[in-house]
């Protein structure tokens, strides 16, 4: 599997493709999200995605966004189908900050799973704020 971090576009053919939505505060602290576009031929089990947060403070945070709980029910995605990755709360330290006090945001780790496999192919992350 080859992780592409962009800032911008990227072809969509025959990868998954992963980008920001929208960013939501939850008891005064930014929660972002992820949307995930399989483009591939096959249904993917598991999709797991780790961005760092640098903040205006200078403080660094980093956060893993998922498609489910590890261990917890199954929610495939399927070809051509869209789906939120989402922070879960009860796993995750919050930024502790409102959204607009994240400067920069990188690509930390990928995991995707496909019959319990690896997938293979390409991961393409767009960091950018939507």
């Amino acid at each position: 599997m080859l992780v592409l971090a962009t800032g911008g576009v990227a072809s969509a053919q025959d990868r998954i493709e992963i980008s920001r939505g929208a960013d939501k505060v939850v008891l005064g602290s930014c929660v972002p999200s992820l949307k995930a576009v399989n483009n591939t031929a096959t249904v993917v089990d598991y999709l797991e995605v780790g961005l760092r947060f640098t903040l205006k403070s200078g403080d660094v945070r980093t956060l893993e966004f998922r498609s489910r709980y590890r261990d917890g029910v199954e929610r495939p995605i399927p070809p051509g189908m869209t789906a939120d990755l989402t922070v879960q709360l009860d796993l995750s330290q919050p930024l502790g900050v409102d959204c607009p006090d994240i400067v920069a945001v990188t690509v930390t780790d990928a995991i995707c799973e496909v019959a319990g496999k690896p997938c293979t192919g390409v991961i393409a992350v767009d960091t950018g704020r939507r």
